[in-house]
C-alpha cells in the first residue's frame, strides 16, 4: 500500500467515497434524513476539481493498494486555532472503502497527513468525529490525537431549549456501517478456497 498526491482521475473515486460514507458524520441527535445530506453533499463535491489543483490550500491524499485507490483524505493546509492564533493544518474528510477497513489505511493516510503538516512549519493537526462515531475516536486517540475540546449543540424550540430529535436507527451511519463491515467478513470466510 503506499500514499500519494491525488491526481484528476481519483476525482470519482473519491467523490463516491465521501457519498457512501456520509452518514457517518451526521450527528446522531440530528433528524435530518442521509438523502437531503447527501443531495447537499453532492452540490460542494464540485469543488473537488478545485482542491485538486489548490495546493496552497489543501492537500488531497489517496491510498493506492495494487494501482487501485482504497481510501483518501483531505487536509486543509491554512487552518488557524481559533483561540491562539497558531497555524495547523485540518482534516476536512477521510474515508475508507469498506473492503479495506480494519487494515490500517487511515493511519497510513494520516502518518502521510503529519509529514505535511510538518513540511509546512505546522506543530499541530487537527480533525473532527462526530460524537457517537465511538470507532473512529478510538482509532484517531490509538494515531496519537488528543481530545482538546467538545462541541456542544441544543435544539431549540419557541420555549427555548428542547430535546435532540435523534435520528431513526436506520438512519444512522455508524450502526449501518457495522452491518455492512460484518456482511463483508461473513462473505469473505464464506468464500471457498
Amino acid at each position: 500500500m503506499e500514499v500519494r498526491r491525488a491526481r484528476a482521475s481519483d476525482r470519482p473515486f473519491i467523490r463516491q467515497l465521501t457519498l457512501d460514507t456520509l452518514d457517518q458524520g451526521i450527528p446522531e441527535g440530528r433528524d435530518i434524513p442521509n438523502e437531503v445530506v447527501r443531495e447537499a453533499a453532492e452540490q460542494h463535491l464540485g469543488d473537488l476539481d478545485e482542491m485538486l489543483h489548490n495546493r496552497r490550500e489543501v492537500a488531497m491524499l489517496v491510498a493506492v493498494d495494487d494501482k487501485e485507490p482504497i481510501g483518501f483524505l483531505i487536509l486543509e493546509l491554512r487552518h488557524v486555532e481559533e483561540t491562539t492564533g497558531e497555524r495547523q493544518t485540518h482534516i476536512y474528510n477521510m474515508g475508507v472503502a469498506a473492503s479495506h477497513l480494519g487494515k490500517f489505511v487511515d493511519r497510513k493516510l494520516v502518518q502521510e497527513a503529519a509529514r505535511i503538516t510538518h513540511q509546512r512549519g505546522c506543530r499541530y493537526m487537527t480533525g473532527r468525529i462526530t460524537a457517537s462515531n465511538e470507532r473512529a475516536l478510538m482509532a484517531a486517540l490509538r494515531q496519537g490525537f488528543e481530545v482538546e475540546r467538545y462541541h456542544i449543540t441544543m435544539a431549540c424550540g419557541p420555549d427555548g431549549p428542547t430535546s435532540m430529535p435523534g435520528r431513526p436507527p436506520d438512519q444512522r451511519g455508524h450502526a449501518t456501517a457495522r452491518v455492512m463491515r460484518q456482511h463483508h467478513r461473513r462473505k469473505a470466510s464464506s468464500v471457498p478456497d
